[in-house]
């Protein structure tokens, strides 16, 4: 079976709906799936630093100058899947930026280095918990649509945030500590 497919039955399973057999049989549910499951899950990749979804790139500046504020421009990846950027994470610049209409700018010299959310397609590419935050997200999607139940939707989103606030506690595990820049704030504190 699609790994898709397994995903959204899953989604299915957790507001009592039938199974689907695939994205195009001729039913609601997977009508339903095949419509908010891309959705679904690009909400949650660009929800949180998956460290499975995490990619480094460096961008080379437009030849055109912002019209003020900063020197360069610098497009953000749009390229074939994963380098479709789905949330910038971290400028490796010591520079100030602002992200504007698809593009970093920023005074920093090309190639600029940056960490990014790309868009993951397979979904066996994706941690257990991402695949599974990714069910529930769209099972609150199904369910306005195929239950009637007000407090099962409120028990998938509940257990969406308890999912949530586990990633984040596996990746500050999986992960070393950034380092802290001491700043002339922190100094004249302690």
């Amino acid at each position: 079976m699609d790994a898709i497919v397994t995903l959204c039955n899953r989604a299915l399973d957790l507001i009592g709906a039938d199974p689907i057999m695939s994205l195009d049989d001729e039913n609601k549910s997977a009508r339903l799936c095949k419509r908010n499951y891309p959705i679904s899950r690009d909400l949650v990749l660009r929800s949180y630093p998956w460290n499975c979804a995490m990619q480094r790139t460096f961008l080379p500046a437009l030849s055109i100058a912002p019209l003020w504020g900063y020197k360069k421009s610098f497009p953000l990846p749009v390229g074939p899947e994963p380098l479709y950027c789905i949330r910038l994470y971290k400028v490796i610049s010591d520079q100030d930026y602002k992200l504007e209409n698809g593009c970093i700018l920023s005074n920093d010299q090309a190639p600029l280095p940056i960490l990014y959310i790309g868009r993951i397609l397979n979904p066996l590419d994706f941690d257990p918990l991402l695949a599974e935050a990714i069910a529930l997200r769209l099972a609150i999607y199904l369910a306005s649509n195929l239950v009637e139940s007000s407090p099962k939707i409120e028990l998938i989103r509940g257990y969406f945030r308890e999912i949530i606030a586990e990633a984040r506690i596996i990746d500050a595990q999986e992960n070393s500590a950034e380092d802290l820049t001491i700043t002339s704030w922190l100094e004249s504190r302690y």
